[in-house]
């Protein structure tokens, strides 16, 4: 703001002053207030904030040019280059030490104040906003969103990269929908090689969890891809959602919540598109998914997670059916989760449903990882609960199988399965009910439980 005030003071001693760029730097030096403090900025100002925000044309970058720009191979030095001084020229030196190209330059910005800009979580639970400057957030090494996004700005700059601020609503922790948060976040572009690019560092540095800040880094919001983007950031101005057709604030507001895990598995919604679901006892969700993604799914009520039994997820070729039962009449969350088949560990969240549900449904068998892993598919059946002393119709398909037998876990009396091809049928009698669904995958005795019946 000082160089900026500095040309005013050049401009105002000529004979015909410029009075729209004087209108201009105030409107920049009250931004923030009028962010988090809009009743205090009148309208005209945030009008020319917003003309200023917006370059004359606006060229959106594609996944594809900004992986193409070596980005992925910076340097590992500058996340964990160590600078303690407060100078953002000072820093921006240092930086370019291992950043040629601006998608370089760029991507070396976001890791930086990632790694090493904490969020101000004691500042954002007071409500107690304040302007800061680049050099107050280097001092203290944390900020709320509008800090992170300013000292973004300034380092771009100094890098001779292009940047804007972009004011608006996300769906993070402050976010409520239909409570008129018109902006409770901001962001930024950064233009490379004439194209512009959505990055949050805010968000790409970690979380808010139980009022605490948790550093995880994560890469997906440096260049995200507008039409993912749009899923949690809505820009007050809508010309930086970058897209060709602009989503309205309704339309936003039904999109699901969906996390970057979603993407990274490549998923895609077939069924339902919008976040809220209406019901009667059971509900199918459908995704689109690779061959190596694999899908798990939890029921959430207002008391906590339910039991596993009430959703059974089954793969169908490239389609993933979640199909969720519910416990009573009343409203859930469908939280569905994913991971690739190599990786080890649970499945990060990838999106959820509201779900409003006007009866009671029945429950599900439950199924075991090695169903999820070999693309067992059950027909059936399909409730938690059998029978007891009856005949009971099975049908399973379990690619790879060799041998897929019946377990009554109450006498141990294993029976097998007719196999045709890769699908198992047959009619067994059912003694307490508690069975169990096994399949043989290689030679020998050993046998992994797919389907349990309780």
């Amino acid at each position: 703001m000082k160089k900026k005030a500095s040309s005013y003071r050049r401009h105002k001693t000529k004979t015909n002053p410029s009075w729209f760029f004087f209108f201009s730097v105030i409107a920049l030096s009250t931004w923030l207030t009028w962010k988090y403090n809009p009743r205090f900025v009148p309208d005209a100002v945030v009008d020319s904030i917003n003309a200023i925000q917006k370059p004359k044309k606006i060229e959106a970058g594609t996944d594809e040019a900004i992986k193409s720009k070596t980005v992925s191979k910076l340097a590992p030095q500058v996340s964990t280059l160590n600078y303690n001084g407060t100078s953002v020229s000072e820093l921006a030196a240092k930086l370019s030490q291992f950043a040629v190209t601006d998608g370089e330059k760029a991507k070396a910005i976001y890791d930086w104040i990632a790694h090493h800009i904490a969020y101000d979580v004691e500042m954002f639970y007071s409500g107690q906003y304040r302007f800061v400057r680049p050099e107050d957030v280097l001092k203290s090494r944390k900020a709320i969103c509008s800090g992170y996004a300013i000292l973004y700005q300034a380092l771009a700059k100094e890098m001779g990269l292009q940047a804007v601020i972009i004011p608006g609503t996300a769906k993070g922790v402050s976010y409520g929908v239909s409570q008129n948060n018109d902006e409770n976040h901001a962001w930024n572009a950064v233009k490379i090689d004439n194209a512009w690019y959505l990055v949050d560092v805010t968000w790409g540095a970690g979380i808010l969890q139980d009022r605490q800040f948790k550093r995880q880094y994560n890469p997906h919001y440096f260049a995200t891809p507008p039409a993912q983007f749009i899923y949690d950031h809505f820009p007050t101005n809508p010309t930086w959602q970058l897209l060709p057709v602009f989503y309205t604030k309704q339309q936003f507001e039904a999109l699901p919540e969906v996390k970057p895990q979603f993407f990274r598995d490549g998923l895609q919604m077939v069924s339902h598109p919008t976040h809220t679901i209406q019901a009667q006892g059971t509900a199918e969700v459908i995704l689109k998914a690779p061959q190596d993604t694999i899908v798990s799914a939890r029921l959430e009520s207002a008391s906590g997670l339910l039991d596993k039994s009430y959703t059974l997820v089954q793969r169908e070729q490239n389609k993933i059916l979640v199909n969720a039962a519910f416990p009573q009449a009343g409203t859930y969350e469908l939280r569905i989760f994913s991971k690739n088949k190599a990786q080890d560990g649970s499945y990060p969240e990838a999106i959820t449903y509201k779900v409003i549900a006007q009866k009671q449904g029945e429950a599900f068998p439950l199924t075991y990882s090695h169903f999820a892993q070999n693309n067992a598919y059950l027909f059936t059946p399909q409730t938690k609960t059998l029978p007891a002393n009856q005949s009971v119709y099975f049908q399973i398909n379990v690619p790879n199988a060799l041998k897929v037998v019946i377990i009554d876990q109450e006498s141990q009396n294993w029976k097998n399965l007719e196999r045709q091809g890769t699908m198992f049928t047959g009619n067994i009698n059912i003694g307490s009910g508690q069975v169990a669904i096994a399949a043989k995958f290689t030679e020998g005795d050993q046998y992994w439980t797919l389907v349990e019946y309780k």
